[in-house]
């Protein structure tokens, strides 16, 4: 074929070419996936979770936070709390037909089970109130894996939403591991930490006497960091007898008392008061002391068939003319076997004489009116040895008598509490026939003692004490109960020993209280809160344990004992610190979201549950392969302009 002049062709290379073709190819491939991940990413896709991706149903378990540092305020005016139930009930609304949901409080109490009847979890919402009790996460959590467990749903949430107050928050993350497929959403609801309140109202445990003095001391602290003033107030059952004014300073604490002379005798229920906005559930401390004519003991005998009377130099040293208490004692008899909690409840102190070994249901009474604050004063006597108190728990009593010992010296000498005696009494004049050993326990106090031996012990049980005297009442064993030191002696150390029960009758919100019914065919324990409620609790072996201590207050009980009871927050709870937003996040070990509150929880939690958002992922590889489109692009024209060159030079 014939053809013109070939000068103004460029030659060609063929291996060449197959390398050009490859690199188009590439371009084309790089910029084809460009384009697509730009499409994928404006089309917002997410990456499914495995477990929610063949789920069609969900158990979610809400663990909400009711403890007293909820009741602070935000911003809105609402309480932490408030703004809590809210956000519960958006949680409920995310969830579809077939769906089940629990309630689990944070104080624990009785939330709702795992239920597919949703309606019941938003009843409860409506009609739950905060409390002023402490709480765990790490309780709260195992509670809501607990229900999560009851239903077959694969797809498992737990919902906590909580202030993250400091003080609660364990030490460890708490493990989920266990847990296969759980996630767990965290929904922080903050607020101020600035907050005052009544740390506490600690009277004197000494029986308050009907037209004397009794003293109310407060302490207030300041948990912020700004000085607050304050009103200080004291409050006799509804009623305001006193107000102070002070300013605390930023994280101090000011301490003041206020003075209150009883009219009457009977309950005396009160509270110290402040004025604070940040948190009104600590703002009061409540306190109850029972106001008695006088100190009252109780004697008991233990012998009815002896005709022998134990407590006669007692009696007449202490309370000589019937019924008109000149020392300020006064005094009732009876027997060990007819001793009942009804009658235990009317004295601050029961004394024993020489007992016989105590059966454990006498026992069990006596500790009871230990622990509640009372005070047990023994007298040895020849039937003391190691098997007269065998039946009390309390190994410091059972072994605190030991053997009887002939002495033959004399005098004694008070120690302690008892010491200002030794500059009023002459004790050199007492001469010891018999006494007992005592061997107190470490942490047992000598209140006197004569040459070294110890002649009068006490030990403490709860805030109550046992008083255990060496020596006997009556005269076979030493001259004491002629002579005239004796009189003053035993009125001081009943005034020493008498504690009132009542008024060491405190619970703290959300703890157990144990009541001992007075009458043993009591059925139940009626008791009214001075809020306004009234409760009925069953009673069981003679004691009612009440539970539904969530409110401060003061629990008035009918037929049992302690009759008045004061119920106050824990006061760490008045902290308002809250956890860092780092320590937040390793709260709980495993699949942790952190939501925001302050934003409708719906697209949140529906985001979560489809899966992650891969927008930024695409953009990320769009941007990728546009900078390799650039860098390979000017790869292949560098390499054509050379191979022109080349071509040029070459022809």
């Amino acid at each position: 074929m014939e053809f013109s002049t070939l000068q103004f062709f460029q030659q060609r290379r063929r291996h060449l070419a197959h390398r050009r073709r490859l690199r188009e190819l590439l371009l084309l491939l790089i910029r084809t996936l460009a384009l697509l991940c730009l499409a994928l990413a404006l089309s917002k896709p997410l990456l499914q979770n495995v477990s929610g991706s063949f789920a069609t149903r969900t158990n979610a378990a809400i663990v909400l936070d009711d403890t007293l540092s909820m009741n602070r305020k935000l911003g809105s005016g609402a309480t932490a709390f408030e703004l809590s139930v809210q956000k519960a009930e958006e949680i409920l609304n995310t969830l579809s037909e077939g769906d089940a949901a629990a309630l689990v409080f944070l104080s624990g109490r009785q939330g709702v089970a795992m239920t597919r009847k949703r309606q019941r979890v938003r009843q409860l919402l409506e009609e739950a109130a905060v409390t002023g009790a402490t709480g765990s996460y790490s309780a709260g959590l195992k509670q809501a894996l607990h229900d999560l467990n009851a239903e077959g749903n694969p797809n498992r949430e737990v919902f906590i939403l909580s202030d993250f107050q400091s003080n609660q928050a364990p030490s460890n993350p708490i493990e989920t591991e266990e847990a296969k497929g759980l996630r767990v959403y965290l929904l922080p609801i903050g607020g101020s930490a600035e907050n005052l309140s009544v740390e506490g109202v600690l009277l004197s445990t000494r029986p308050q006497m009907v037209n004397k003095r009794m003293v109310i001391p407060y302490e207030i602290r300041n948990h912020g960091e700004t000085d607050s003033p304050t009103e200080v107030s004291l409050m006799v059952a509804s009623e305001t007898v006193a107000t102070e004014t002070l300013t605390v300073p930023a994280g101090e604490s000011v301490k003041g008392r206020f003075e209150y002379v009883p009219s009457g005798a009977g309950a005396l229920n009160g509270s110290v008061r402040i004025t604070d906005r940040n948190l009104d559930l600590d703002n009061r401390c409540f306190f109850t002391v029972n106001v008695s004519g006088n100190i009252r003991v109780l004697l008991l005998d233990s012998d009815v068939l002896s005709r022998v009377r134990p407590f006669h130099f007692l009696k007449l040293a202490v309370d000589p003319s019937e019924g008109e208490a000149i020392n300020g004692i006064q005094t009732g008899q009876g027997f060990v076997q007819e001793l009942s909690p009804k009658e235990l409840e009317k004295y601050h102190v029961v004394a024993l004489a020489n007992p016989l070994p105590l059966t454990p249901q006498t026992s069990a009474m006596l500790t009871r009116h230990m622990r509640n604050g009372g005070t047990v004063l023994t007298f040895a006597g020849a039937n003391v040895d190691q098997t007269t108190f065998a039946a009390f728990q309390e190994a410091n009593l059972q072994k605190l008598f030991g053997a009887r010992q002939q002495d033959g010296f004399s005098g004694l000498t008070f120690k302690g509490p008892l010491g200002g005696l030794n500059g009023l009494l002459q004790m050199d004049l007492v001469k010891w026939q018999r006494l007992h050993t005592l061997a107190p326990s470490p942490s047992g106090t000598v209140l006197a003692e004569s040459r070294g031996h110890p002649v009068i012990v006490e030990e403490k049980i709860g805030p109550g004490s046992f008083i255990a005297c060496a020596f006997s009442p009556r005269r076979d064993t030493s001259n004491w109960p002629e002579l005239k030191s004796f009189p003053i002696a035993m009125i001081h150390l009943l005034t020493y020993a008498a504690h009132d029960p009542q008024q060491n009758a405190g619970a703290t919100c959300g703890k157990l209280l144990r009541l001992a019914a007075l009458a043993p065919d009591d059925k139940q324990v009626s008791l009214s809160h001075s809020g306004g409620a009234r409760f009925q609790t069953p009673v069981e072996n003679g004691e009612a344990v009440f539970a539904d201590t969530w409110q401060p207050g003061i629990l008035t009980a009918e037929r049992a004992s302690p009759r008045s009871v004061a119920v106050n927050p824990p006061p760490a709870e008045s902290a308002l610190k809250t956890l860092a937003p780092g320590r937040l996040a390793s709260l709980v070990r495993g699949k942790v979201s952190i939501l925001k509150t302050d934003a409708a929880l719906d697209p949140q939690i529906r985001n979560t549950r489809q899966g992650g958002d891969l927008t930024g992922a695409f953009l990320f590889l769009v941007m990728f392969l546009l900078l390799l489109e650039i860098l390979l692009g000017n790869t292949y024209i560098s390499t054509r302009q050379r191979s022109r060159t080349n071509t040029r030079m070459h022809t």
